[in-house]
């Protein structure tokens, strides 16, 4: 099981989508789901637990991006967003091209993990193949930690 948060990002929410993927992906009754999103929409964080693997939270963390919720790996479990971003950032960094690197060697220094991952990232889906090992590392890590905001072509 892998435990996730939701918060809401944009005006305009599918609440009726969200509601129906938090009910198919983590199991919730309808009812719960729905009191899942409204505790999201009031400003709340509220944790799901996703059944099976990290990937089927990624599908779901994705997936709610689309209906314009922001969800995240919880940190439980001893999860922390800052270093599993720098863990990734550190292993793919010394493949990626000096400027890419320096911008996000940059943002490190400032405290800023989720602007170097998300420069890296950029970096690597304009100058990498979808299934370059480097760039799926920091997609992963970006849905990890809550980078995905439906935005389109941004992962």
């Amino acid at each position: 099981m892998t435990a996730i948060e939701l918060f809401h990002l944009r005006r305009a929410r599918d609440k009726p989508r969200a509601v129906a993927l938090l009910t198919e992906q983590a199991g919730l009754t309808a009812q719960a789901a729905l009191a899942v999103v409204h505790q999201a929409v009031g400003g709340g964080k509220p944790q799901v637990s996703v059944a099976g693997d990290e990937a089927a939270a990624r599908r779901l963390i994705v997936a709610l991006a689309d209906t314009g919720f922001v969800a995240r790996r919880a940190a439980v479990d001893h999860f922390d967003a800052a270093r599993h971003a720098g863990l990734a950032l550190d292993a793919v960094l010394p493949r990626c091209a000096p400027g890419a690197a320096n911008a996000a060697g940059a943002a490190l220094l400032a405290g800023d993990w989720a602007e170097a991952l998300a420069l890296t990232l950029q970096h690597l889906q304009v100058h990498r193949p979808a299934a370059d090992a480097d760039r799926l590392r920091l997609e992963r890590a970006a849905i990890d930690t809550g980078l995905v905001r439906g935005v389109p072509g941004r992962v």
